[in-house]
This record gives structure tokens, sequence and C-alpha cells, in this order.
């Protein structure tokens, strides 16, 4: 039986290091400097492969999962790490690739690196697609921000709300001072229109996958609840990607960031702010869902026909989690929370629901 071998890799667009450590022993088997090229790579490995088992890791970065798929192809075992729960020393000044792979195996031997959940190809791209849909909305806040600034800068205020289909009207027919201006305007207003068609063709493009054979039970599941839709279901969905990896609820809350950190020593107890740490996307469209959360808790015809969609057990998770959530955001409101803080903990309350609802037996993600 062939020894195990842990090889940690240093991944760079041009180069990559690589360091060996065989189980049981101390000293590194072997520490290489290489071109980042698919032959000179697989060569090494297959001759390593000749001699041990093995079992590689690399840190997340620019590359993605494409290195660790190409190296399962090649029928090695990859595993992606995150990046920002490796160990570090405070008082190691010295940094170079050599080192950083001889770090990484050395950490990756004695189990103390935490790997990511690989997606599969099909994950991803709908994953990149959904996260298009997001920048460009982002992009989109951007440019009205950029028309409400020069509108205002030009002496021209609109008094009601904005981005109505009145005050759109009033954008197109606003006649400025001199060419060059009528033409900034006409520039942003026709960059916003791009963009917004173009985001209306992405939302036609996620709801069909929505309520594809594979997307459609946790689509349906997850709209039961009150704030949630077809975006946000598939937002959470894409970027969680399965789960059930989650033992429990609190495991799945630690990695949206939304538990409180702690700093504690001896008899000093000090809580702090939630640890924003992993996915930031679904932390922010909680945050955003929560504040239906807040509204007195009436089914409407719209959470009326998503609740026939599901089976009895979903809709009672969706319903108790509706009158749970209202009640707990307004005691805490009431004992003089901040607002903030309270929607905050309403949504790591939200998650909890979200879990049980996923990990039934009929769930897939």
């Amino acid at each position: 039986m062939k020894q195990l071998a842990h090889i940690g890799i240093d991944y760079h667009m041009d180069t990559i290091s690589v360091a060996v450590i065989v189980e049981g022993q101390n000293n590194f088997f072997d520490t290489i400097h290489m071109k980042n090229n698919d032959k000179t790579i697989l060569k090494y490995f297959k001759k390593i492969s000749k001699k041990f088992e093995i079992k590689a890791c690399y840190e997340a970065s620019c590359n993605g999962y494409s290195f660790q798929r190409k190296m399962k192809n090649w029928g090695f075992h990859c595993d992606v790490i995150a990046p920002s729960l490796i160990p570090k020393k405070p008082g190691d000044k010295r940094k170079n690739d050599y080192r950083d792979a001889r770090n990484l195996t050395q950490l990756y031997a004695n189990g103390q690196l935490t790997t990511v959940h690989p997606p599969t190809e099909e994950q991803e791209s709908i994953r990149n697609l959904i996260r298009c849909r997001m920048n460009l909305k982002k992009d989109e806040r951007n440019v009205k921000l950029q028309i409400n600034s020069f509108c205002l800068s030009q002496g021209f205020k609109w008094p009601h709300s904005k981005w109505t289909v009145k005050h759109r009207v009033w954008l197109s027919k606003l006649e400025l001072l001199d060419a060059y201006s009528q033409q900034v305007l006409s520039e942003y207003l026709g960059h916003l229109q791009y963009l917004s068609s173009r985001i209306s063709n992405l939302d036609g493009v996620i709801e069909e996958i929505a309520f594809s054979e594979v997307y459609a039970p946790s689509v349906k599941k997850l709209r039961a609840f009150k704030g949630l839709d077809i975006l946000s279901a598939m937002i959470l969905i894409s970027e969680i990607t399965d789960f059930r990896r989650f033992p429990n609820p609190r495991s799945l809350m630690a990695y949206l960031g939304l538990i409180p950190s702690e700093d504690s020593s001896g008899n000093k107890q000090k809580g702090g702010p939630i640890t924003k740490t992993g996915n930031h996307r679904c932390r922010t469209q909680l945050i955003e869902s929560v504040q239906h959360l807040m509204k007195k808790p009436t089914i409407s015809y719209k959470m009326k026909s998503n609740l026939e969609q599901v089976d009895a057990a979903s809709s009672n998770i969706a319903i108790k989690c509706m009158h749970r959530l209202y009640k707990r955001f307004w005691a805490l409101v009431l004992k003089g929370k901040n607002r903030n803080k309270a929607k905050t903990a309403i949504a790591r309350e939200f998650v909890g629901f979200i879990w049980a609802m996923m990990n039934q037996s009929e769930s897939v993600a």
C-alpha cells in the first residue's frame, strides 16, 4: 500500500510552487518551482503518484475551481482552501512562494485548513449569471445617482418620488442650456435604458432556470417564506449550493457571517458586532428580505399561492417563521434595541428557518 503524500501548491498564473511532505515524516520530501504548464504539472504529479497516494491543495484565488477540476480529471485528489481561514504567525515577516507552499503543506498535513465546497460547473455558471445580474443592478443604481447629480448641477430638481414613470418622462423632456449638456443627459439616459434592458433579459433567464426540474423544488420552498421571491431564492441557492452540508443552523449562520463576534479573556466577557465573514451576497439579501417580516403577519394572495405549491410541513415552517420573527423584531425594538441591530438578529433567526426548510428529506439544492 502506498504512503500518503500531502502536497501544498502556491498557485500563480505563470508559475506554481509545490511542496511535498510524506505522512509520518517531519522533513519535506520535495519542494519545486515550475512553470504553470499543464504538460509540466501532469508529468510531475504522475512521477509523485508512482510512489505515493496524493492529496493536494491550493488557496482559492482568481483561478477559481478550474485547477481543482483539472486535477480531478487527471485522477488526483485536490482541495481548494479558504485563504481567510489559514492560520498565520503574527511575527512571521518573511513571505515567498517556497515558504507559502511549505506552510500550506504542513497545515494541510496537520488538518488545520478549511476547505471550500466546490460547485459543479453548471452550478458555477448559474451563480456567475446571477452575480452578473447583481453587478448590472449596482451599475444601474450608480447611473441613476449620476443622473440625479447632473440634473441638480444644471438647476433642475424633481420634487416627487424618483424613477417613477412620470419622473422618467420629465427627464426625457428636459431641455438644457447647451447642446453638450443635452448630449451628456442623453448619454446617461441611453446607458440607463441599456442596463435596464439587460437586467430585464437576465431576469427572464433566471426565472426560466428557477422553474427548471433541478431548481424548482428548492425555489418553491424558499418562495413560501414571506420576503423571498424568485431572484432572492436563486441567490441563496446558487451561493450556498447545498444546504445539507451544514450539520446545524448555527453552522449556516456562521458561514453567512451573521453570528456575533467575541473578544473574551478570563473574567472579561466582551461581545461584538456580527463577524461579516463568508458570503456577503446572501447576507445582504437576507437583511433586505427581513424588511417584509417586520410588517403585520398576514397571508397575502401571492403568499397563499406560494404556500399551495409546497407540502404541509414546509407551509407550517413558513407560517411559523412569519409570526415568530414579527413578534421577535418588535419585542427587540420595544426593549430599546437599535432597529438595524434588530434586523440583523431577525436575519440570523431567519437563517434557522431556512435551514429547517431546506434540510427536509424532499429538499433538492
